[in-house]
């Protein structure tokens, strides 16, 4: 096998790999985000909205404000990562089977679904 042989083979590896791994850690990861912030919604409306009110005054307090203010922001945040990294193996995947398939319009779609994921400059 050439090394271009040997190279494509091994990247088709890779990929597959990430897509078949990396999808179900994702998934879990903003679903368990998803659940965590639905069971904080589930309490807060089983106490008539006094967790709620508990939550966001604890924000001001030193010390534990912070810890609250990150508890939001991770869980806020492995939502989107989780969504953008699920979106970008499937434009990966979309863009693998365009390309073996010749599909230059498709490989294109893939492609520019892939650039939108990215951080803007």
């Amino acid at each position: 096998m050439s090394l271009f042989g040997r190279i494509k083979s091994g990247v088709e590896k890779v990929g597959r790999f990430i897509g078949t791994t990396g999808k179900g850690a994702l998934r879990t990861l903003g679903e368990t985000a998803q659940s965590i912030k639905k069971v904080g919604g589930d309490v807060n409306k089983a106490t008539g909205g006094l967790a709620g009110q508990a939550f966001e005054a604890s924000k001001s307090l030193p010390g534990i404000g912070a810890i609250t203010r990150n508890i939001g922001k991770g869980l806020d945040l492995a939502s989107n990562i989780s969504g953008k990294g699920l979106r970008a193996i499937d434009a990966g995947e979309r863009g693998v089977k365009a390309f073996k398939s010749g599909d230059g319009a498709g490989f294109r779609s893939a492609y520019n679904d892939g650039q939108a994921l990215l951080p803007k400059r």
